[in-house]
């Protein structure tokens, strides 16, 4: 049954990251064809925008040439048109005149011809001379009113050649006439219909331009350069910055700095420490009246009394509160045996240390590390300021000092290291103290290439000193979250200058 269950989970399992990665890529594909089209075609109007503009002012610059030379054309029509029905009003007035004169003397012979006693003696005699008389006469009329109506025209287009309110263009269109330039008026009117349709279409393409697709266009039109130099510095200021720390800055400071001795002037010959190999599970013997101060969440099997207190040392809370050292277990030994079993409750990589010390000038050991205290230590601080300290980032040592014992914990392993005199170094993430007997300096990392690669750091803690050093092998993760892995950074990088 648990070989079906497994063989089922597993089944699901990966027909569900199927699904998600189909269903993920069928997103993508949709994407695409709705965002690369319109990025496509912001991205061709954009191209095709300038050469729009460029045409657009050709064709107003065509348009401003055709209309200076049909203004010219209209004014060479105007002046020819006034001096045309300037003799055209003056002929029609001259034949008005002289068929006025006409029609007046036909008149005169048809009075005489058609008097009374002459309609008589023509009723008598053969033939009508009154009736031609007549006819004549009003034929003169009929020439007279033909000769006139052609006067009022003419003078009728002599007042809009002369109207001043009237532009040439109005004059021409109201006379109906050709001077000549109708071509020209034909050109310009096609050109101006072709501008008309280029500014329609640079119009749709600025409007295109604004568009979201067009904004993205115009966007990166304008910071792909500076956004590639900084991505380029991004890139050549981290290894040329290591590159000038670890051959200029890190010899100046090796040969400027001065090994710092933290117990200098204090200490004593009957001091001595000793340490017990790392145990991922340490049990602790107490002897009848002795005191085990430990993380409560370290404790796992206890005998004997057990009290809780607030904190380790109450003349240094702050010391105390940031070391961890706080809602303690404290166990008593008494006189039947008392055994307290530590463990880490939450790193199944971690391994416990025990470190026995006695009339001792003070153990450095960060804080963080610091499970369980055996006795009664005297917590002390040391500060440090110089080169050295810029180097390590630590102004502050944190001490155990007199005689006690110390529960420390580290990653992966916790070793003790003895130098034997000479010069021993090591990472500074992986030291969590050291005899204060040591002389504590800063040295160069020794491979160039895996601190370029930023896989090693570039000081390493320098010891020399017949005392040990103790060191973790590994150091943990901490957070996966961006936003905490920043916090992260920023306060451990307090807690390293104040000795944490």
């Amino acid at each position: 049954m648990r070989l079906v269950s497994v063989v089922l989970g597993f089944a699901l399992r990966k027909v569900g990251v199927l699904g998600v990665t189909v269903l993920g890529l069928f997103l993508g594909y949709l994407l695409i064809q709705v965002f690369v089209p319109t990025l496509q075609e912001a991205l061709e109007g954009r191209d095709r925008l300038p050469q729009v503009t460029e045409e657009r002012k050709d064709l107003e610059s065509d348009i401003e040439v055709l209309e200076r030379a049909t203004a010219e054309g209209r004014s060479q029509a105007i002046a020819s048109l006034r001096s045309r029905v300037a003799a055209e009003v003056a002929a029609a007035s001259q034949r008005v005149a002289d068929t006025k004169a006409d029609v007046e003397r036909r008149r005169a012979e048809q009075d005489e011809v058609c008097g009374f006693w002459k309609d008589l003696v023509s009723s008598v005699l053969p033939g009508d001379p009154c009736g031609l008389a007549e006819k004549a006469a009003e034929t003169a009329e009929q020439t007279l009113a033909t000769f006139e109506r052609s006067l009022d025209q003419a003078r009728r287009r002599a007042a809009v050649l002369s109207d001043p309110q009237l532009t040439d263009e109005q004059k021409l269109d109201q006379l109906r006439a050709d001077g000549g330039f109708s071509q020209s008026e034909q050109e310009l009117a096609t050109k101006k219909s072709e501008l008309k349709k280029k500014r329609d279409e640079e119009r749709s393409l600025r409007e295109a331009q604004e568009s979201g697709a067009g904004w993205v266009i115009t966007q990166w039109e304008r910071s792909w350069r500076w956004l590639a130099a900084i991505a380029l510095l991004a890139l050549l200021i981290p290894p040329v910055l290591r590159t000038v720390s670890y051959f200029l800055l890190m010899p100046l400071l090796h040969r400027a700095h001065r090994p710092i001795l933290l117990a200098d002037g204090c200490e004593r010959a009957s001091a001595s420490l000793r340490s017990i190999d790392a145990q991922r599970t340490l049990t602790i013997h107490l002897a009848p009246g002795e005191v085990l101060s430990a993380r409560s969440e370290h404790v796992r099997p206890v005998q004997g009394t057990v009290r809780g207190s607030l904190l380790y040392d109450r003349s240094a809370p702050f010391v105390s509160f940031a070391a961890g050292l706080y809602g303690l277990s404290r166990v008593t030994g008494d006189e039947a045996g008392t055994a307290a079993t530590l463990a880490t409750p939450d790193d199944p990589d971690s391994y416990l240390m025990r470190i026995d010390f006695e009339d001792h000038p003070g153990v450095v050991m960060h804080p963080k590390h610091v499970v369980g205290v055996i006795g009664t230590p005297e917590l002390e601080t040391r500060w440090r300021w110089g080169i050295l300290s810029l180097a390590t980032w630590q102004v502050r040592y944190i001490m155990f000092a007199g005689t006690g014992s110390l529960i420390v914990q580290g990653s992966g392993d916790v070793v003790a290291t003895d130098p034997g005199g000479r010069s021993t170094r090591m990472e500074q993430h992986l030291v969590m103290g050291f005899d204060s007997r040591l002389a504590v300096g800063v040295r160069r990392t020794e491979v160039f290439w895996p601190y370029l690669w930023g896989r090693t750091s570039l000081v390493d803690d320098e010891f020399t000193g017949p005392h040990p050093l103790f060191w973790q092998k590994s150091t943990s993760d901490g957070p996966s979250n961006p936003v905490a892995k920043a916090f992260d950074a920023v306060f451990s990088a307090l807690g390293k200058l104040l000795g944490f």
